[in-house]
């Protein structure tokens, strides 16, 4: 079940994983905003994980401005998406704009920004 009105960025979602067959559900951290061409439609995002990585971002619960995932959640700005509304099974939660703003940076810098 998805929500008619359009997510913003910080939001954290559930979504089918990319190329999993049948699908197997993560949850993404929403970047972009209603600059995105099709806000609403589609959004830009990081997949969270519950794996530490060396690279990945701790997401400590001070950094939720609400809900989050059970357990550890670690962004990985390297896994960098573009997802469709129409098949986000739920939010999740919402990080912190300053936990966002720190998501985005680091992904910027993986893309050579």
């Amino acid at each position: 079940m998805t929500s008619s009105q359009p997510f913003q960025r910080a939001d954290v979602v559930k979504h089918p994983a990319p190329f999993k067959n049948p699908p197997n559900y993560r949850y993404f951290v929403i970047l972009s905003d209603d600059s995105h061409p099709f806000h609403g439609e589609e959004y830009a995002v990081v997949a969270l994980t519950s794996k530490q990585r060396p690279e990945a971002i701790a997401i400590e619960a001070e950094d939720w401005r609400f809900g989050g995932p059970p357990g550890d959640s670690y962004a990985s700005p390297w896994y960098v998406f573009t997802i469709k509304h129409a098949d986000i099974t739920n939010a999740q939660g919402s990080v912190t704009d300053a936990m966002a703003d720190t998501i985005a940076e680091e992904t910027a810098s993986f893309l050579g920004v």
